[in-house]
């Protein structure tokens, strides 16, 4: 045992049972299987933006507040701001239902809401001023009872809590 000869040429180690048959290295490259067939995805669709779902929530939240801020002397530019977002919610709903976005469906609604509220306050806004100027309310007057009421507060000595307790010790008797 100790004399044998390993050949040269061609020797290679053995193979385990069932592991198939010896790789040849004199013959041509096997050839790679064929690609496994792949599903090819389509390129998302684009989305066209609803840019008048944008501008409908945006003149009717900035109607509204002017309205607000203002106490309802702005009708007359919150009206308008409050209509346009009304007029521009129902264009955005109108081209999602035609199926040309299907993006902004709720900013559409609540702009729709709110130019809504809008038109209504506004509308009741204006009827107040003119039921007040019909009956011939001074606003310049009322602005002047407004800043002597105001300077009467400010000339008065504060509430505070030192007036509370003069208050308390004349109750009690002191």
């Amino acid at each position: 045992m100790g004399d044998e000869r390993i050949p040269s040429s061609g020797w290679l180690p053995p193979v385990a049972p069932g592991a198939g048959p010896r790789p040849r290295f004199d013959g041509p490259a096997p050839t790679p299987p064929p690609p496994a067939p792949h599903a090819v995805r389509p390129a998302p669709a684009k989305v066209a933006g609803n840019t008048p779902a944008v501008w409908a929530l945006v003149l009717s939240i900035t109607g509204l507040a002017l309205l607000v801020t203002s106490l309802g002397t702005l009708f007359i530019v919150t009206l308008p701001c409050s209509a346009a977002g009304w007029a521009l919610s129902r264009r955005a709903r109108d081209r999602i239902a035609r199926g040309e976005s299907s993006w902004g469906e709720s900013q559409a609604t609540v702009a729709m809401w709110l130019a809504r509220i809008g038109m209504i306050a506004g509308v009741a806004a204006a009827v107040v001023f003119v039921a007040l100027l019909a009956s011939g309310f001074d606003f310049e007057r009322f602005r002047e009872d407004l800043e002597r009421e105001l300077d009467e507060r400010r000339d008065r000595p504060s509430g505070g809590v030192r007036s509370s307790l003069d208050g308390l010790r004349a109750f009690i008797g002191r």
